[in-house]
């Protein structure tokens, strides 16, 4: 028997969520095949392109890899640029292999609408793929290498004038990056800011319409003038050349750099298949995702025209997942005979940046603006990449939106940003492992291997009565703890000796049970664990080995040698010293160095590592 076939064309949101769904459904079916087919590598997180574009991160950052998204999962990932599809006989041709298929999901995506606009195609930039973000990015930065090589003042100007058509999404976030580089490309070419220019040109009368309030659009203005970025509205252009744009007034306006974001049409690939298709050239689908003329065809995302009483499905991620498992959840109701579902629009609002800092948000109904506005955006894309590549992905997107990012380029500034070697970090980590390695043998030749040592701290019970004597009560009980343990008096003034005036002058409540509870059921056995694991923490940080481990472990030791009462404020250094060195500083002149990386692959290809992204990637 054959199996049944899928296969996604498009890694994009709405490929991804399909694939991901499917493989939950089918991974334990041996009778399905599930295939994702896409010309990159990569799945490009196209709301963060801007930031590519206009310098603020790495052209990596916005990238995520299919093979390991779908990491030990039941969906095959082939990378292939698809010639054609035969519809009628349900296979698709690519330049390497051909892919037969029992469903599919058309899921190509979008490119630039130009509405006919003379030049526009020709003589314009776009912003809808890995591509343009890094030509774009590439080209930004040429234009002032070469303004600060000219001396020809209109040229100059020319140059140095960066224009944005469209007042959506893309074109605000684009204007705001452009805005805010200008400061560190001015710096580096050593021009004044005051010669660049940088419009956003919208047609209509307004920028933003999805955003329900006037007053946020207001603020996105106020930004604007800040970033002195110049807001043209009711100025449609018509007209696009090499080095200058007309606008509908008559006026023109010189500049070599025109982004056009003024709208965006269906991939060109998907709208020629031959289905039906309606507004922006969109492949029209029923309330199933599924096209016109074949039922087990599917067009998700920006490639699907859908409308119902909630209105045209809007291109934008959300949407693009929610088709994505609508088509997905569908083709399991084919495959196993249940009941289609039909596609619902609920959407939880929408989010703008302007600029690295500054941001408007309305989800749900809950509004903010500014930096609140930008920490629940940064909070969506943790959510959105979390479910695509778990922890992994989130410490990708941290490194280079937080702890990367150049010219202080983050919503809180370049703080987890500024760094510093790590050999500045190695005699710190050696001194605190050797100081270590003293309290660990101090305390071999104080006793703690052989008898209590921290008896005087118990609280007396009837339990502790019955085991010390059954008819000597409470008070004597007591006694023989404090005999026990040398004697209370002797136990203080020797701590008060050895530690000086304790930083907590009464055990907490959860420290006095844990010694209760805990300790006093062995605590030799106990003492013995102390005092390996300071051995051990010091050697390690010593040799410099797993020294993010160490580091913490140091941490949480001096936490809990404080909740009992025993250390002085010299205990202090030990805690501040090990959050200094929890961020890997074995990596130099230490094993980690050596071991690290090798454990690293190794574990990345583990079954548990692999799948659950429970692995960092290779650190440059």
């Amino acid at each position: 028997m054959n199996p049944t076939k899928i296969v996604i064309l498009g890694g994009g949101y709405a490929g991804i969520k399909a694939g991901k769904i499917l493989h939950k459904a089918f991974k334990k079916d041996s009778n399905v095949e599930i295939t994702l087919i896409d010309r990159h590598r990569f799945h490009t997180l196209m709301t963060e392109l801007h930031e590519v574009a206009g310098h603020r991160t790495e052209p990596d950052a916005v990238t995520v890899d299919l093979k390991k998204v779908f990491r030990g999962r039941m969906v095959n990932v082939r990378f292939d640029e698809i010639a054609s599809i035969d519809l009628e006989g349900q296979c698709l041709k690519g330049q390497q292999n051909e892919y037969p298929y029992d469903y599919l999901v058309v899921a190509t995506g979008n490119e630039s609408n130009f509405f006919g606009v003379e030049g526009a195609e020709e003589h314009s930039h776009t912003l809808w793929s890995y591509e343009d973000a890094t030509d774009l990015r590439e080209h930004v930065e040429n234009m002032y290498d070469l303004a600060s090589r000219t001396e020809d003042l209109e040229k100059r100007k020319e140059l140095l004038t960066f224009a944005v058509c469209g007042g959506g999404f893309t074109g605000v976030e684009m204007a705001g990056e452009l805005g805010e580089a200008k400061e560190h490309l001015s710096r580096k070419y050593d021009i004044d800011p005051n010669e660049v220019k940088v419009y956003n040109i919208e047609a209509m009368g307004r920028i933003l319409n999805m955003l329900e309030k006037d007053s946020q659009v207001e603020k996105v203005q106020q930004r604007y003038q800040k970033l002195g970025i110049e807001l043209r509205t009711n100025a449609p252009i018509i007209k696009v050349e090499e080095n200058a744009f007309t606008l509908k007034s008559g006026e023109v306006v010189p500049c070599q750099t025109l982004i056009w974001a003024a709208g965006i049409k269906n991939n060109s690939f998907a709208a020629k298949l031959g289905l039906t298709v309606g507004r922006g050239g969109r492949i029209l689908v029923n309330e199933y995702m599924q096209t016109t003329e074949y039922k087990n065809v599917f067009a998700v995302g920006d490639n699907a025209a859908y409308e119902d009483q909630d209105g045209p499905m809007p291109q934008i991620v959300q949407a693009a997942e929610a088709s994505g498992h609508t088509a997905a959840n569908n083709i399991i109701q084919m495959i196993q005979g249940g009941e289609l579902h039909t596609h619902e629009q609920k959407y939880d609002g929408f989010m703008v940046s302007v600029g690295s800092r500054y941001a408007v948000s309305d989800t749900r109904g809950i509004r903010f603006n500014g930096w609140m506005a930008m920490l629940v955006k940064h909070l969506v894309n943790f959510l959105y990449l979390f479910t695509v590549g778990g922890v992994r992905q989130l410490w990708n997107y941290w490194r280079h939106e937080f702890f990367r990012v150049k010219h202080r380029r983050s919503f809180v500034g370049g703080h987890f940003a500024t760094a510093s070697p790590n050999f500045w970090l190695v005699p710190l980590r050696i001194y605190l492992g050797i100081m270590w390695l003293i309290e660990g043998y101090n305390k071999i030749g104080e006793g703690w291997l052989k008898e209590m040592k921290m008896g005087w701290l118990l609280t007396p019970s009837p339990v502790a009565a019955d085991a010390t004597s059954a008819a000597s009560g409470a008070a004597e009980a007591v006694v023989e703890t404090v005999t026990a343990a040398g004697g209370a008096a002797e136990a203080v003034v020797e701590t008060a000796s050895a530690y000086g005036e304790p930083l907590l002058k009464n055990l907490p409540g959860i420290m006095q049970w844990f010694l209760d509870n805990i300790y006093a059921q062995a605590p030799v056995l106990f003492q013995i664990m102390i005092v390996l694991t300071e051995m051990a923490v010091g050697a390690l940080l010593i040799v410099g080995l797993f020294t993010f481990l160490s580091s913490a472990i140091s941490v949480v030791l001096t936490i809990a040698f404080t909740l009992t009462t025993m250390t002085d404020v010299s205990i202090l250094w030990f805690f501040f010293g090990g959050i200094a060195l929890i961020g890997g500083a074995g990596s130099t002149f230490g094993l980690d160095y050596y071991v690290l990386p090798r454990l690293r692959l190794w574990w990345s290809k583990t079954h548990i590592g692999g799948k659950g992204y429970l692995y960092w990637d290779e650190l440059e």
